[in-house]
């Protein structure tokens, strides 16, 4: 991995532990899977581990109680390793304020995924406002209304929206696009670098 990122001229700051979409989170061997992935990253210089509450280890306003503790285990050995945990959830802002101060952690944050929220019509750019600094990594992601990923901007989405709402928070973090690939990866990664840079440079100009 490290080889194939010195290579291609790019960084590694995030992992993203999708295993826990498959295996319940408060399983004590999927617990011990975080850790120890966790200890892998270290090794590999990340600063942000992903964790996306989805499917199997969903997790929500009626059952947070039971993710404190198991994500407190996590979260502790990362702040060891110096890695700030990112929760990915389907929690609005203001149940993910709530689990934050549960967790009640320095190095626990969350991600903010566009497309996954407004899936669940949240209010974007009213969340981001909210969350504020607890925002530590974003997803770009757009859905359309039979909740299926698609180009960026021909969804349901509003970029400006939520680009104006970053700034206003002044989010310097990462972002990670996830988004279809089209038939020429490469033509559509420009093209979502564009539209990125684009709602970027008209909030910062509007703010």
């Amino acid at each position: 991995i490290k080889k194939l990122v010195k290579d291609n001229d790019l960084t590694l700051h995030a992992l993203c532990n999708d295993y826990i979409v498959e295996h319940l989170f408060l399983d004590e061997s999927v617990v011990q899977q975080n850790i120890a992935l966790i200890k892998q990253g270290k090794n590999l210089g990340i600063e942000k581990y992903i964790m996306p509450f989805f499917e199997s280890s969903e997790l929500s306003a009626d059952n947070m109680q039971k993710y404190i503790e198991p994500l407190r285990r996590v979260a502790r050995v990362a702040y060891d390793e110096n890695i700030t945990v990112c929760l990915e959830t389907v929690l609005t802002g203001k149940e993910l304020i709530k689990l934050l101060k549960l967790i009640d952690l320095p190095n626990v944050k969350a991600v903010y995924d566009t497309g996954n929220r407004i899936a669940f019509g949240h209010d974007l750019p009213g969340d981001i406002r909210l969350l504020g600094d607890a925002i530590a990594h974003v997803h770009i992601k757009d859905k359309n209304s039979d909740n299926k990923n698609v180009l960026l901007g021909t969804g349901l989405v509003n970029f400006e929206n939520v680009f104006c709402a970053l700034n206003d928070i002044n989010y310097s973090g990462p972002y990670t696009f996830e988004t279809p690939r089209g038939s020429n990866p490469i033509n559509t990664a420009k093209y979502n670098m564009n539209l990125v840079n684009f709602f970027k440079s008209n909030a910062e100009i509007n703010a």
